[in-house]
C-alpha cells in the first residue's frame, strides 16, 4: 500500500532576555549548575511569580513575523508533571488561551512553494537539565524558568525534506528579528516532530508518533524519514502504531520508545492563581 506522512512540528525557542521568565535570575549559557536560581525558579513555597516585560514583547513580534492573530487577553496555564528537572512540580505555559493563534510560513522545497500553517505561537518557562550517568543523575536548574516561545505548527509538512526546510526558515525568521540566537547545539532552538502516515488519499489521520528534542536539521530529516519507513514496515506487517514518544540514536540511525504519549488531560492544565491575564 502506499502511504502519505503527515508531519506536524513544535518548536521550543529560547527568548534572547537578560533574565528568566518570572524572576531576576541571569540566562547566561555555560554558567556552573545551580548557580544562576533564585526562590521562584526553585519552585520553594511562597515565592511568587513575576512577568517579565522584554519576553511579552519578543514573544509578541515572533507571532506577528509568523502572520498571527493577536489576542487582546490571554492566560497563563499550570501544565502539571513530575520530573527531578521541574522543581515546582509544573511548568507555567498557556493552554486554552494563548496570546496568538492562526499564522502560516512560507517555504520552498523542490522549487514548490508552500504555506505551512502554524496553530499558535504560547509563551511559557523551560525545564531544568537531567543529565544520566551509569551510576547516578544530576540535575542542573540554571534553565529552569528560562523564557521560551512554543511555535505549533499544522500537520501541513508531508515529507522530511520539507520539515528540515520549514525549520531552517523559521530559524532564520527568528535570528532576523532578534529574538532567538538559533544556537542548536545550546539548545536555545529545539524541534519536536509529530509523525504519522495513512493510506494515500485518505483523509483520516494515523496514530503520531511524536520524536523529542532533536537538535540539529539534518538529524532532524534522518529521524522522520526514519520514522516514516519505520511505521510504514510496521503496517505493512499487519501491525499497529502506538502513540508513543520516541528518541533518536544518531549512531544507530534508528528511533526508540522513551515513553507512551501523554495527552492534554494528563498534565491537568489549569488557569495560574498566581499570575493575572496578560492583556496586550
Amino acid at each position: 500500500m502506499q502511504y502519505e506522512a503527515v508531519i506536524g512540528l513544535e518548536v521550543h525557542a529560547q527568548l534572547l532576555t537578560r533574565t528568566k521568565a518570572f524572576c531576576a535570575c541571569p540566562t547566561t549559557f555555560g554558567a556552573a549548575p545551580n548557580t544562576q536560581v533564585c526562590p521562584v525558579c526553585l519552585g520553594l513555597p511562597g515565592a511568587l511569580p513575576v512577568l517579565n516585560g522584554e519576553a511579552v514583547r519578543m514573544a509578541v513580534r515572533t507571532a506577528l513575523a509568523l502572520s498571527c492573530t493577536l489576542k487582546k487577553r490571554s492566560r497563563f496555564a499550570r501544565k502539571n508533571y513530575f520530573y527531578p528537572d521541574l522543581p515546582k512540580g509544573y511548568q507555567i505555559s498557556q493552554f486554552d488561551e494563548p496570546f496568538s493563534e492562526r499564522g502560516h510560513l512560507e517555504v520552498e522545497v523542490g522549487g514548490a512553494a508552500r504555506s505551512i500553517g502554524i496553530t499558535r505561537v504560547h509563551m511559557e518557562e523551560d525545564a531544568g537539565k537531567s543529565t544520566h550517568h551509569s551510576h547516578a543523575s544530576v540535575v542542573d536548574l540554571n534553565r529552569s524558568g528560562v523564557a521560551l516561545v512554543e511555535i505549533v505548527g499544522e500537520p501541513d509538512l508531508r515529507s522530511a525534506a520539507e520539515a528540515a526546510e520549514y525549520l531552517r526558515v523559521l530559524r532564520d525568521v527568528l535570528v532576523f528579528i532578534g529574538v532567538n540566537d538559533g544556537n542548536l547545539e545550546e539548545g536555545s532552538f529545539r524541534c519536536d516532530a509529530n509523525v504519522s502516515i495513512r493510506p494515500a488519499g485518505e483523509a483520516k489521520l494515523g496514530t503520531r508518533v511524536e520524536l523529542k528534542n532533536i537538535n540539529s536539521f539534518r538529524f532532524v530529516e534522518r529521524a522522520i524519514a526514519h520514522e516514516i519507513a519505520r511505521q510504514t514496515a510496521v503496517l505493512d506487517a499487519g501491525g499497529r502504531i502506538v502513540m508513543e514518544t520516541r528518541g533518536w540514536n544518531e549512531d544507530e540511525g534508528t528511533t526508540f520508545s522513551l515513553r507512551s504519549k501523554e495527552e492534554a488531560q494528563d498534565y491537568r492544565y489549569f488557569p495560574d492563581p498566581d499570575l493575572p491575564p496578560l492583556v496586550l
